[in-house]
């Protein structure tokens, strides 16, 4: 096995982890928390979301859901939908652009753009904000902070939106249950995800855990957005912060 150094970015948010208050910068919830969180990027979609949000209220589940603002204006219902039944929503931008293509100016007036639509939408405004990609820049970051938001990362990635089906998302769970202060990044654009929200919770209550919402994580106190049992993305769990690298094939 060959330890490959981190990329300059990892380095970086890794950092910022190790420090920044959970109000500001999280990738990971509270030790002792005794709850995960599912995140669902990139929606709302029409067909998708609805059965989603079936899923979830079917089986009890809380989760937050980052919502791509040209999305929401399509369609509002959804968006509304979510918010009243008791899910959080956060701010995934207004066009998903790449981050690391664009200014920190251009960024922030996609944060305050979809913003403004979802205060209207919910009658409140959200403060989680997801980076496309997760990827933020510091001159970024220190925008979204200004304009008070906490940019929103993750712990878990499976990569349901890279053509994975939903027995093998399944059996990607099964290898690595979520666990406590796992924040999971998953997509409400694909089929998959519903339908392994059962197992999911069946499993999660099977050992003591609830599911909530990133926004009661970040209100839970100043500490940093960081777990201190151990880095994110050790043991083999797919994230974009891996420590070490197994190299296969030599």
């Amino acid at each position: 096995m060959e330890i490959l150094p981190l990329r300059p970015r990892d380095l970086l948010h890794r950092a910022i982890a190790a420090v920044a208050p959970r109000r500001r910068f999280l990738r990971h919830g509270p030790a002792g928390s005794g709850s995960a969180c599912l995140t669902f990027d990139d929606g709302p979609d029409p067909e998708q979301t609805p059965r989603l949000l079936d899923a979830l209220a079917e089986h009890g589940v809380a989760a937050t859901f980052f919502v791509v603002g040209s999305r929401a204006r399509r369609h509002p219902v959804i968006v509304r939908r979510i918010a009243a039944e008791g899910h959080a929503v956060g701010n995934h931008t207004f066009t998903h652009p790449d981050p690391a293509r664009i200014t920190a100016r251009r960024l922030l007036a996609e944060v305050r753009h979809t913003g403004g639509l979802l205060a209207d939408l919910m009658g409140r405004e959200t403060t989680l904000f997801r980076p496309p990609y997760g990827r933020v820049s510091a001159p970024q970051l220190v925008g979204l902070w200004r304009a008070g938001q906490a940019v929103v990362l993750w712990s878990e990635d499976p990569k349901d939106f890279a053509g994975c089906s939903a027995e093998r998302l399944r059996a990607w769970f099964r290898a690595r249950p979520p666990g406590e202060g796992s924040l999971v990044l998953l997509h409400d654009d694909r089929p998959h995800a519903r339908l392994v929200i059962a197992d999911l919770a069946a499993s999660a209550r099977a050992r003591g855990l609830e599911f909530t919402t990133v926004d009661r994580w970040a209100e839970a106190g100043p500490g940093p957005g960081i777990h201190h049992g151990g880095p994110p993305g050790r043991g083999g769990r797919s994230g974009p912060y891996p420590c070490i690298l197994p190299r296969q094939g030599r």
